[in-house]
């Protein structure tokens, strides 16, 4: 319940950030929050799932948003660092 308010309070921040980024930056998003660890954004599967066009398309929207800091990328693995705004995502 806690999160849930946490995350009821942050949606007007959350909203205005998805303004501000691309379609695809937002498909992106959308497919890092709730695709599993094991799916690569690069992937074939990843891409085809959440329609984006390239792998090379997708590694210059993981750049960018590597510079906006809204992602890391860890052991191999691009993530969402902020849990909140993750599981916003996930259930938007």
């Amino acid at each position: 319940m806690a999160i849930r308010q946490v995350i009821d309070e942050k949606t007007d921040t959350f909203e205005d950030l998805m303004a501000r980024l691309t379609m695809k930056q937002r498909s992106l998003l959308k497919g890092l929050a709730s695709s599993e660890e094991s799916l690569r954004p690069t992937s074939a599967a990843f891409i085809k799932k959440y329609h984006l066009t390239s792998p090379s398309t997708v590694q210059r929207i993981l750049t960018s948003m590597l510079d906006k800091d809204l992602i890391s990328y860890e052991g191999d693995h691009y993530f969402i660092h902020d849990y909140f705004f993750k599981y916003w995502l996930a259930r938007s």
